[in-house]
């Protein structure tokens, strides 16, 4: 599986490696996977924090899952996202394995 980042900023190693972790995770729901985009944004400032937000975009043979958090860090947002992302895969499979 390919993965691309796209931020409006200097990804760092630590951040790097929890990208990696979550998003190859993935892989062990549904193997199939072919790329996955990330999205890293930075919101609007709430409270005296800005808001963070990532975007997944998971490409599968025939579809594209999206899902998406928004998040006082980064880390949180992208846990969500994983998570969100983890459960349309598996409602995906289940679709794929029904028709056939």
């Amino acid at each position: 599986m390919k993965i691309s980042i796209n931020a409006p900023f200097q990804v760092n190693d630590s951040l790097q490696g929890v990208i990696d972790e979550k998003v190859g995770k993935l892989t062990s729901f549904f193997e199939r996977i072919t790329e996955t985009e990330v999205f890293l944004k930075i919101g609007d400032k709430r409270h005296r924090h800005r808001e963070q937000i990532v975007e997944l975009r998971i490409s599968v043979p025939g579809q594209t899952i999206f899902a998406e958090h928004r998040s006082d860090t980064v880390e949180k947002a992208l846990a969500e996202a994983a998570e969100k992302a983890r459960r349309q895969l598996l409602k995906y499979k289940a679709q794929l394995q029904d028709l056939h």
